[in-house]
């Protein structure tokens, strides 16, 4: 009897480990082969944060739950396109979420044609081997820490920036609005983006 007690105590060796999380790269490559539960895993993880970043940039919770349902299915039917060699799953996911939030800020935002005397709008039509300015602050997705380097930036800089990324405005947009020649803005940018790639390496932001 005391035998059977203590064989019942003794842990057992032959139980199967439970099986170990997939990351975010798994999740993509299974749901580019239409896999559901992966889908849904992958939603369970990322719901809040898209929603959160939907939710601040629109003010609307309507909105903000279209959205987020919105970049879920564009990723089940895109999951193939992600470059695991240009970016982590995490700044992919939620730079599909920023680009489809300004996609419904420009769509309910009336546009005017600019005019512009300088002629910068030539300029802005050449091709450029730099992302657009809210895809590349897309890619520091950590909210706390761009508040921070914001916060770090002069007024006209930041200011450049939150127009870009929070409301989705156009180079050309943001020189109509600030009654400012495009090739200010532009400067301002770039300025703007140098200060952040430098604040956000030294606050450990890869």
């Amino acid at each position: 009897m005391m035998d059977e007690e203590l064989a019942a105590q003794r842990p057992r060796t032959d139980q199967t480990p439970a099986p170990e999380e997939p990351d975010d790269q798994q999740l993509l490559e299974r749901i580019a082969a239409k896999d559901k539960d992966a889908l849904n895993t992958l939603y369970n993880r990322y719901m809040t944060p898209v929603y959160s970043l939907s939710l601040h940039m629109l003010k609307q919770p309507p909105l903000a739950e279209e959205v987020t349902q919105d970049v879920f299915l564009n990723i089940w039917l895109k999951a193939e396109s992600f470059n695991a060699s240009r970016g982590n799953p995490r700044s992919w996911i939620m730079s599909v979420t920023h680009h489809r939030v300004v996609d419904v800020i420009r769509s309910r935002r009336r546009t005017t044609t600019m005019t512009d005397p300088e002629g910068y709008d030539t300029l802005e039509r050449l091709p450029s081997s730099e992302p657009p300015v809210e895809a590349q602050v897309a890619q520091s997705l950590d909210r706390e820490r761009i508040m921070r380097a914001l916060a770090t930036l002069p007024d006209n800089q930041r200011e450049v920036i939150e127009l870009a990324y929070f409301e989705g405005y156009s180079q050309s947009e943001m020189a109509e609005k600030l009654s400012q020649p495009l090739g200010t803005v532009k400067t301002r940018v770039r300025l703007a983006m140098q200060k952040l790639r430098t604040v956000l390496q030294e606050d450990g932001y890869e």
